[in-house]
């Protein structure tokens, strides 16, 4: 098993450094005017979002295992993409919504899982693109496309 984590982009980092503001400006005056039901409510979304974007910062990675490319994003994405089934991929900067946490990314287009039909797609962030490329080229046997 192989394992690469994702890169964190400039814009990932300006949703982090939001996150942390906007907590601050609602937090603050909760503080002054203190009540316990505001607090509390507050506090409970606030810490939902804090741990899904954490859990996204720290468990994003992508892992090549003996028969399949595994694909973490948090606590919630996890695919796992059959080497066979990989149909192509190529470099891309797609802002799309993806598993990767920075707009320099591999998308990666293979058979649909779970009784779909048709294709499916991920974009991913692997911090060493270029040695991830190369490994998924000797192991899907598909080079990349321009």
């Amino acid at each position: 098993m192989i394992r690469y984590r994702s890169q964190i982009g400039v814009l990932w980092m300006i949703v982090i450094g939001v996150m942390i503001y906007t907590n601050i400006i609602l937090i603050k005056p909760l503080i002054e005017d203190f009540s316990w039901l505001g607090f509390s409510i507050v506090l409970i979304i606030l810490g939902i979002v804090d741990v899904i974007m954490i859990s996204m910062t720290v468990q994003t990675y992508y892992e090549f295992h003996d028969d399949y490319l595994c694909v973490q994003c948090g606590f919630f994405c996890h695919e796992e993409i059959p080497y066979q089934d990989v149909r192509s991929f190529k470099e891309t900067h797609n802002p799309l919504s993806s598993m990767g946490l920075s707009l320099d990314r591999i998308d990666i287009i293979y058979k649909a899982q779970k009784g779909r039909n048709g294709n499916s797609e991920v974009l991913i962030s692997p911090v060493k693109k270029q040695e991830f490329i190369k490994e998924l080229e000797k192991r899907t046997k598909i080079f990349i496309t321009k």
